[in-house]
């Protein structure tokens, strides 16, 4: 799922050497990408496990751009869980994964 949006990372490589920060594909639809990004902040503010996502990454020193993928990556498959179980979601107070 996190492939088909484009939010799985990737390692840009040549034979044994690295080059530059490991980045998102992008290969899925922009639109939903754009989407996800823009609903993570409301999410980091009132669900607690994107709150706890987003707030540990920020703690860590990253940048927010790189806490809100991670954010959105959690909220993307919170959201395919919940269609896949096919039951109402409800969080857990005090949840910290």
């Amino acid at each position: 799922m996190v492939a088909l949006v484009g939010l799985d990372p990737v390692e840009r490589q040549s034979g044994s050497s690295v080059r530059g920060k490991p980045r998102i594909s992008k290969r899925g639809s922009p639109e939903i990408r754009k989407l996800l990004y823009e609903v993570t902040l409301p999410a980091a503010r009132y669900n607690p496990s994107i709150k706890a996502v987003y707030h540990r990454l920020k703690a860590k020193g990253k940048p927010e751009k790189v806490a809100r993928i991670a954010a959105a990556r959690k909220l993307l498959l919170m959201a395919y869980a919940i269609y896949k179980s096919r039951e109402s979601y409800n969080a857990i107070k005090g949840e910290t994964t």
